[in-house]
């Protein structure tokens, strides 16, 4: 059974981190992103068989536009379909109730993470080359909805 909680900082140290998350994004994430996290109502913990799946949200850059983030566990590809029903369920459902009408996020500029932005609905608005602390390209990702227009 999937759960949805209010994400904590702690539920990032339980998880079982797949390596680019471990190495690359985790150990960077500022206090300030994470104080941020924990007091938005739109980031959440995905558990099922109580076991951290994902933990992802979003903020507001202005009203009617988020950005989103996801730091994905190793037990995602264990649970694909129960996982990419709820994170598309509450993606979609905060779209509608905030007024969003457009969502983007940056991710890796590889084939993993094409695909599984494609999959959510997001299109690719460009590259940003060297755009990470470890100067790998990455990709800006957006979605339109038709909320708040």
């Amino acid at each position: 059974m999937v759960k949805t909680i209010p994400f904590n900082r702690e539920h990032l140290n339980i998880m079982s981190m797949r390596e680019y998350e471990k190495e690359c994004l985790y150990p960077y994430l500022s206090d300030i992103f994470l104080t941020s996290a924990e007091e938005s109502p739109e980031c959440h913990t995905m558990l099922i068989e109580d076991r951290v799946i994902t933990c992802f949200g979003g903020f507001p850059l202005w009203p009617g536009v988020y950005e989103i983030w996801q730091i994905p566990s190793i037990y995602v590809a264990d649970h694909v379909r129960a996982y990419c029903e709820t994170l598309t369920g509450v993606l979609d459902e905060s779209a509608e109730r905030l007024g969003i009408w457009r969502m983007q996020s940056t991710c890796p500029a590889d084939e993993l993470h094409d695909r599984w932005m494609r999959f959510l609905g997001f299109k690719s608005e460009g590259t940003f080359e060297k755009y990470s602390r470890f100067k790998v390209d990455h990709r800006m990702w957006a979605k339109g909805y038709n909320h708040g227009c």
